[in-house]
């Protein structure tokens, strides 16, 4: 072949190479902008969390800016490196954002605006300043926070023990409930009413301050109060021997089933009375977490037939062995007593949220009831439920035994109202809990 056509061949191969990378860098895919269709937000500002990507060239750009009547705020101008010969990395993994509105955004006058978010990649196109996306985002602003009306009178609860406030909101909520203190208990709608069952956490501290809290989807909260008596306690202690048996036999045994090592008892017991105790605790709200939004439940609880209290709810224990105190642990429950291997009946009516080995508690089973209450079964010897059975009242849920943290046969009982644990006695007396449950509740409409 000759020089000549040597040349032309290297020509073809030049235009053709020149043309492949004009064609990549002049791609015309513009960037993809993902974020809310809408926005409402309150007079406390917010967060708008927005998505930038760019498969082809590259990020290049993004702006964003705040437009409503009485003018215009920029929010974020950031550039990417890159080139228009080689684009950017940027966008090929998506690019997240987290837009701020503080307050000061937002003058009182304005009610409605939107946010402007425009990207451009680093394509040769539009005279080599890329190509272009834009999204506008509408934002409402909400500055009113519900209103509650409360319609519960003066309420007197117990340290430990369990309340129910009825109350009626004017619009629809994120989020509504009871505060005590630091622990939070949601609402349920119930017959076109909120009622929020809360209770006194043992370790609140003294003369806890109770609020109906409203927060809607702008972020607006409202607080209110009504009149409550938190009626102060003296909570048991107990200091509790450990036996041999205990030690050399339930310690080493439940140690081996969940990889403690048990070579030293006495620290083996420590360990499962506080490290295993918190786990336990965790899966116990875990599988609560989500109660059913109506009531399954009618009247008093029922106690273990013909059973013996052993032991009290919030009993503070101290364990010693040898003479010497090795742990502690508060009893949030009543132990139980009856016969060996006694049926254990549903309290009352519920959904089985949790059937299975539980650590201290051997085999548990917790029922939610609904509307946040639920009650707890331990150390039982045989299981008759799995989880999302539906129970009656009295139905079976298994024996009672000694499975789990257990020196003999027996129920440990529980009742938690959200994540708080509260004293049975008062869910197993029908006086109670007509005159301080069933009257404050809403009845169905005729």
């Amino acid at each position: 072949m000759t020089i000549r056509g040597w040349l032309v061949i290297l020509l073809l191969i030049l235009v053709g190479v020149g043309g492949t990378f004009a064609w990549l860098r002049f791609e015309s895919e513009a960037p993809q902008i993902a974020g809310p269709e809408s926005v409402v937000l309150g007079g406390q500002g917010g967060n708008v969390a927005l998505e930038l990507s760019d498969a082809g060239a590259g990020l290049r750009s993004v702006q964003v800016v705040l437009l409503h009547a009485a003018g215009e705020l920029d929010l974020l101008s950031e550039s990417y490196p890159g080139s228009t010969t080689q684009g950017a990395q940027a966008g090929k993994i998506p690019v997240s954002l987290e837009i701020a509105i503080e307050p000061d955004a937002l003058p009182r006058a304005v009610t409605e605006a939107f946010l402007r978010v425009r990207v451009r990649d680093w394509s040769l196109r539009d005279s080599l300043r890329g190509n272009l996306a834009e999204l506008k985002v509408p934002i409402s602003i909400d500055r009113r926070p519900p209103r509650v009306a409360i319609t519960t009178g003066l309420t007197y609860v117990r340290r430990g023990g369990s309340g129910v406030v009825r109350y009626e909101l004017d619009e629809e909520t994120a989020r509504d409930g009871v505060q005590v203190g630091e622990t939070f208990f949601p609402g349920y709608e119930m017959n076109g009413s909120r009622v929020a069952f809360y209770a006194i956490p043992t370790d609140t501290p003294d003369s806890p301050e109770l609020r109906v809290i409203a927060e809607d989807t702008a972020g607006n909260v409202a607080r209110a109060r009504w009149p409550v008596v938190v009626k102060e306690r003296v909570l048991p202690v107990a200091n509790v021997t450990l036996p041999p048996s205990f030690l050399d036999t339930t310690v080493p045994d439940l140690a081996a089933s969940v990889g403690i090592d048990a070579s030293d008892p006495t620290a083996a017991f420590a360990q499962i009375n506080t490290e295993l105790r918190a786990a336990n605790e965790r899966t116990i709200r875990e599988a609560l977490a989500e109660s059913a939004p109506e009531r399954l439940w009618q009247g008093a609880f029922s106690q273990l037939a013909n059973s013996k209290v052993t032991s009290r709810f919030a009993e503070r224990r101290t364990y010693f062995v040898g003479g010497q105190p090795v742990s502690k642990a508060t009893h949030f429950g009543y132990d139980l007593a009856s016969t060996r291997a006694a049926p254990i009946g549903a309290a009352a009516r519920g959904r089985v949220a949790f059937a299975d080995e539980l650590g201290i508690y051997g085999n548990c089973v917790l029922l939610d009831h609904g509307l946040g209450l639920a009650s707890l079964y331990g150390h039982l010897s045989r299981l008759d439920v799995q989880a999302g059975d539906s129970v009656e009242a009295g139905q079976s849920l298994g024996l009672s035994g000694a499975t789990g943290l257990a020196g003999g046969d027996h129920l440990h009982f529980a009742v938690l109202i959200g994540e708080a644990y509260v004293d049975p006695i008062e869910w197993w007396d029908e006086k109670w809990v007509r005159e301080n449950i069933e009257a404050r509740l809403p009845t169905p409409a005729p």
